[in-house]
């Protein structure tokens, strides 16, 4: 059962589709910002094809409409949570090893982020919302960064067991290597980059390469300030596994670093001091 089907958001006829659509003029009216499309159902196309910036006013507006702290209207939720199953879609296909439920899980969290997004001060909605959908379900789940790091390695154990006699005098160290962390961050920031449009899937695959080629080469330093990704070496390598001039490889990969950075950055800057 898919994601859409789960949230009752398969059929565009459905029961909150149908009234998000019918409360769309008078959103519209309110909001003129979402005066963009005449009918909710064109707004999918038009968020494909807008300015990023745009599009993100859009969302942000729904935001609004659907938190408890501006309009508290479900039927917004429901809209929001639309327009986003695409990415959450593909996070459900990437994430599908992880539990039957991944889909049911997914709904749950997709819903509940549309319906809490901190609309006041946030922005980046499609990325934010699907990061945190995805933390919230690998949190649940005790898997990845998102889980606690203590509790997720915790087996209770009562004072009177002997195991305690046997208890080495200093702990012992995870068995999760700092190289294995830091892959299992950089999927999940490529994931999370990828699903929310930050960067599209061809250049979350260079990036990939880029990483796995400049790591083989133990590239250090490249000149450029991106920790050997943008390298002579690297990019020659990869351009001739690509069919592609080595000058194409370094503007592509500089371009999705820096997409990159300026949604972690606009991530960052939401969060409270």
């Amino acid at each position: 059962m898919s994601v859409a089907t789960q949230l009752g958001l398969g059929d565009p006829e459905s029961h909150v589709l149908a009234m998000a659509r019918s409360r769309w003029p008078g959103w519209v009216s309110a909001h003129p910002v979402l005066g963009v499309v005449e009918d909710l159902l064109e707004l999918p196309a038009w968020l494909r094809q807008a300015d990023r910036d745009d599009a993100d006013m859009v969302l942000l507006t729904l935001a609004e409409l659907s938190s408890p702290e501006g309009g508290d209207d479900v039927a917004a939720t429901g809209a929001l949570a639309w327009v986003l199953l695409p990415g959450v879609s593909l996070l459900a296909s990437r994430m599908f090893t992880l539990s039957p439920r991944i889909d049911q899980m997914l709904a749950a969290a997709l819903w509940m982020e549309a319906r809490t997004f901190r609309w006041q001060r946030g922005h980046r909605v499609a990325a934010n919302v699907l990061m945190n959908a995805r933390k919230a379900v690998m949190r649940d789940l005790g898997v990845g960064a998102a889980a606690d790091p203590t509790w997720a390695r915790t087996i209770p154990v009562a004072p009177t067991e002997r195991i305690w006699e046997a208890m080495p005098a200093e702990p012992s160290e995870s068995a999760e290597t700092p190289e294995t962390s830091a892959q299992q961050e950089l999927a999940e920031l490529l994931d999370w980059a990828s699903a929310g449009g930050v960067i599209t899937d061809e250049d979350r695959s260079l990036l990939v390469d880029v990483a796995q080629t400049a790591d083989r080469q133990r590239t250090v330093r490249s000149g450029r300030g991106h920790a050997g990704l943008l390298g002579n070496d690297v990019s020659a390598e990869v351009a001739g596994r690509r069919g592609v001039a080595a000058i194409t490889v370094r503007r592509h990969t500089s371009r999705a670093i820096q997409a990159l950075r300026d949604a972690v950055g606009a991530t960052t800057a939401q969060v409270p001091a």
